[in-house]
C-alpha cells in the first residue's frame, strides 16, 4: 500500500523531471535554430533577412522598402523543425546535419516561391483568340 508521502514524493519527482525536459529541450531547441541562423545568415540573399527570436527564426523578404514576413522556422516538442506545412526529420546527433540541410533546402524553397509569386504574370487578358483557316 502506498501512503500519502510516498505518493507525494514520487509525483514531485515526476513533476521536476518534466520541467526538466521541457528546459532542455528548450535549449536543443535554441542551439538547433541558432545554428540554423547562422548557416542562413553566411551567405546573405538580396532583400532577405533571417532573425532569431527567441524560440524561432523569422524570415523577412523587403521588396521595394516592404518588409514583410515570409515565414517562420520553430521547433515542435518532438525535436522537429517546422516552417509552414514543412516538417524535418526528428534533430538528432545523427541526423542534426540533415535535419539543417533540408531546412536550408526548404528556405531556398520558400525564397524561390515568393521571388515566383512576385513576378508579373505575362499579359494575357483581353487578347483576342484568332481562329486559323483550315487546312486542305
Amino acid at each position: 500500500m502506498v501512503t500519502l508521502s510516498e505518493a507525494l514524493a514520487a509525483e514531485r519527482e515526476k513533476r521536476r523531471n518534466l520541467e526538466a525536459d521541457g528546459l532542455a529541450r528548450k535549449e536543443v531547441a535554441r542551439a538547433v535554430l541558432s545554428s540554423l541562423a547562422d548557416k542562413l545568415n553566411a551567405a546573405p540573399v538580396l532583400g532577405w533577412t533571417f532573425v532569431l527570436e527567441d524560440q524561432a527564426i523569422r524570415i523577412f523578404h523587403t521588396v521595394e522598402g516592404t518588409r514583410r514576413e515570409a515565414g517562420t522556422w520553430t521547433m515542435d516538442d518532438q525535436l522537429q523543425l517546422l516552417c509552414g506545412q514543412t516538417t524535418t526529420e526528428w534533430v538528432t546527433s545523427e541526423s542534426y546535419v540533415r535535419v539543417i540541410d533540408e531546412a536550408v533546402a526548404v528556405t531556398a524553397k520558400l525564397i524561390v516561391d515568393a521571388e515566383m509569386g512576385a513576378m508579373p504574370k505575362p499579359a494575357t487578358e483581353g487578347a483576342e483568340i484568332t481562329r486559323l483557316p483550315r487546312r486542305s
